[in-house]
């Protein structure tokens, strides 16, 4: 029970960051939906999931989730959305033009492995429901999650354009973002064999930082390899 206190504590915290103020009844009961509906949906799944149990433990009546999100598939595309909230997400937010390129690449695997005394609840949360998303498909997220990181993917690829000298993206752009962008998901979509094989990778503060700042050590050595290459093919040329 501890745990769950605390995500929902964080999570409603984070609306009223998001919000600007205090949330009013209404918003706070849009975010407690938000909450019992991560906690049960990455514990049983889409499918297995129930309106009345989300309803139950929101502590809402069982209308609310039809009044504030329609249905049920709409509120587990929401939650999917959560995670890239700009609050949430400092990577999105950086200029492109000003930032160093170590700091960008901290910026984005920050986001996903943030610095805190211990694991946020939320994010064991999320990396739960990507696990059974992939394992059980639910068939309604469509491209909820896509568009959601569009931001995301879009700067990362601005940021290596810049630092390759390139106008427009290219394949092996495509290519060397997807590259980074897999450096820190596969720690999502295969949490159980790193809690099987490593969890002292992902536990704890020192566990989180050490992992953005060699995620980001590793992802600056793909695009230095990637500069190199493109400098070697482009005297071959001459």
């Amino acid at each position: 029970m501890v745990a769950k206190k605390e995500a929902r504590c964080l999570l409603l915290q984070t609306a009223q960051r998001v919000l600007g103020h205090q949330p009013t009844a209404q918003e706070e009961t849009r975010w407690r939906l938000l909450q019992a509906a991560t906690e049960v949906f990455a514990e049983v799944g889409y499918h297995a999931a129930t309106t009345r149990e989300i309803c139950k433990r929101a502590e809402v009546n069982l209308a609310s989730i039809h009044y504030y999100y329609g249905d049920k598939a709409e509120l587990y595309r929401e939650v999917f959305r959560l995670p890239f909230l700009d609050e949430c997400n400092t990577f999105v937010a950086l200029d492109i033009d000003a930032v160093p390129l170590p700091q960008a690449l901290h910026a984005f695997y920050s986001w996903f492995f943030p610095s805190v005394a211990e694991e946020d609840p939320m994010t064991k949360l999320f990396m739960r429901l990507h696990a059974r998303e992939d394992a059980e498909p639910s068939g309604v997220l469509g491209d909820a999650m896509i568009q959601a990181y569009r931001p995301n993917h879009e700067k990362m690829q601005a940021l290596l354009c810049r630092e390759l000298g390139l106008k427009k993206v290219d394949a092996e752009i495509d290519r060397l973002t997807l590259a980074l962008v897999g450096l820190a998901t596969v720690y999502f979509h295969n949490r159980m064999a790193v809690d099987t094989f490593a969890p002292h990778l992902v536990n704890g503060q020192k566990a989180q930082e050490a992992m953005a700042l060699r995620l980001a050590e590793y992802a600056f050595a793909l695009i230095e390899a990637e500069r190199k290459r493109r400098t070697a093919a482009a005297k071959a040329k001459k």
